[in-house]
């Protein structure tokens, strides 16, 4: 299947001390399943939203953590997801 902006399917595996997030820790930080967003070009990675799929190496304090892309359209699912969770709970008032 080839990557699309839309549809994008390469794995990327990262060193933890590659990529630094916005509060000065490094990915180490993030969960499996948790989304990092990039604003420019970072250890193999294109700009855009990246989720943690696995970490690597120890099991105890894994140094590689294995990212995807994260299309167009899941973003927007996700965005649209988080809309709905946040009017339910606030009974559609922000």
């Amino acid at each position: 299947m080839p990557t699309t902006p839309d549809r994008p399917t390469a794995l990327v595996t990262v060193h933890y001390a590659a990529v630094e997030l916005d509060n000065g820790e490094n990915i180490r930080a993030l969960a499996v399943g948790e989304y990092l967003e990039l604003a420019e070009p970072t250890a193999g990675m294109t700009p855009g939203t990246w989720q943690v799929v696995a970490w690597q190496g120890d099991p105890v304090f894994p140094d590689e953590a294995v990212m995807r892309p994260v299309s167009t359209a899941e973003v927007l699912e996700l965005r649209r997801a988080a809309s709905e969770k946040l009017a339910a709970i606030t009974g559609g008032n922000r």
